[in-house]
């Protein structure tokens, strides 16, 4: 495989990854919006007989909907970490620069 291929290759990996993050920002935008909406009904909500009712079903949205959300932030942010090896070196090293002392 020649390097013009293999550039290719990574421009396409690239292009889903992009695709991936993009949706889950427009699923995660959705989410907020209808967690909005339900939030208004929860306060504009009178007694009534099916009040449970509706309660429950608000409930269960917010719930099933986030945990969805949960799952497919896991899948789009798999393998990334805020404190990765690249970030513990970089902190090591600016730790143990000029100025390091030892515990002796």
């Amino acid at each position: 495989m020649n390097s013009k291929e293999q550039e290719e290759l990574f421009y396409i990996e690239a292009k889903k990854k992009v695709s991936k993050l993009k949706w889950f920002y427009i699923h995660l935008a959705g989410y907020l919006v209808v967690v909005a909406c339900v939030i208004w009904n929860l306060i504009i909500i009178e007694d009534t007989p099916y009040t449970n009712t509706i309660l429950a079903v608000n409930y269960s949205t917010i719930v099933i909907w986030g945990f969805f959300v949960v799952l497919n932030a896991i899948k789009v942010f798999k393998g990334r970490s805020v404190f990765n090896k690249k970030w513990e070196e970089k902190k090591m090293q600016e730790f143990m620069g000029e100025n390091h002392k030892t515990w002796e």
